[in-house]
């Protein structure tokens, strides 16, 4: 199915669950195929999408997570370009419905047991457990990501700024005031938003996800950053605002296939502070607004807001290599 065919859904016109459901179901009607099929498609592709989790989103038991989309658009032959335009209409029905049930796994797997390992379990969709089925995906997961060499890149200089030293791949970000800790994955302190948000933890527990600056255009004079997370289960996300609904200024991680040079609200500049370019700002393309700490506190597990640009201490961050 290309692009000419998905422009036939009125995406833009998705209010609610319901209309989003509505929408998978005229596709998977027009492509003709089996769940066992849609199974084995999105198999042949490396990704997840069982034949019960299928059901159950098709019925509107369940709003389904971004991956599990994504898999069943293309499984049902949609065009790479149209993926991020029904994963925007998804979101648009979660924040219609104002919370995103969890999709579980198929089968139940040991419990959390800290607020650590609850952490750890929330990637992209709400989990309570970790399970068996994932195995597969991890192992093809670390495969996937194994073979990335962390490039090179030059940080953009702001005006009266020593040259950045070249920034590697792999790296921790760390808040100037608070070294000790990382930005990684975390939650929302308001219990607002239920999704894996970015945060700061103790780098010690930072990793998985591992963080990664992958330029977004590497020919161009000034670059952008995605932050890219990779994990071992769940594979790589890029940070994303969060611009309106629960979460509003926060940063979630989304799927990497749907991180876009187009999108401007995933894209970073990583501007040095003063002449000795030890300390940045990350800066959302071409606007007023950075990267900082909510009510600016230090306190481990407070999430990352994107706010107006105002140079306080808490837009100041470390950037050193993780490779």
């Amino acid at each position: 199915m290309g692009s000419d065919r998905s422009e036939e859904f009125d995406l833009r016109g998705v209010r609610d669950v319901a209309d989003l459901v509505g929408l998978l179901r005229e596709l998977k009607g027009r492509s003709g195929l089996p769940l066992r099929e849609l199974e084995r498609r999105a198999q042949a592709r490396e990704e997840l999408l069982a034949r019960s989790t299928v059901s159950d989103m098709l019925r509107g038991t369940r709003l389904p997570s971004p991956e599990t989309l994504a898999a069943y658009v293309r499984a049902c032959g949609a065009a790479e370009a149209d993926v991020p335009a029904w994963l925007e209409a998804r979101q648009r029905a979660q924040e219609e419905a104002g919370t995103r049930p969890p999709e579980p796994g198929p089968g139940p797997g040991p419990a959390a047991a800290d607020g650590t390992a609850r952490r750890r379990t929330r990637w992209w969709v709400l989990a309570g457990a970790v399970t068996a089925s994932l195995a597969a995906v991890l192992i093809w997961a670390l495969s996937a990501v194994a073979p990335h060499s962390p490039p090179s890149a030059a940080a953009s200089a702001s005006p009266g700024a020593a040259e950045a030293k070249p920034l590697r791949g792999f790296a921790e970000i760390r808040p100037s005031r608070s070294p000790h800790l990382c930005l990684t994955e975390g939650r929302d302190t308001q219990g607002e938003y239920l999704n894996a948000v970015a945060a700061q933890l103790p780098c010690e527990e930072a990793r998985p996800p591992h963080t990664y600056l992958r330029p977004v255009d590497p020919a161009a004079s000034r670059a952008t950053y995605f932050i890219e997370w990779q994990h071992p289960q769940h594979g790589r996300g890029c940070l994303t605002l969060r611009r309106e609904g629960p979460g509003k200024d926060l940063l979630e991680p989304w799927p990497w296939k749907s991180c876009d040079a187009t999108r401007p609200y995933q894209h970073f500049r990583i501007e040095p502070i003063g002449r000795t370019a030890t300390r940045y700002l990350l800066r959302l393309e071409d606007t007023r607004r950075c990267v900082g700490l909510r009510n600016d506190s230090t306190e481990t597990g407070a999430d990352v807001t994107v706010e107006p640009c105002d140079g306080t201490a808490d837009q100041e961050f470390l950037i050193s290599s993780a490779a």
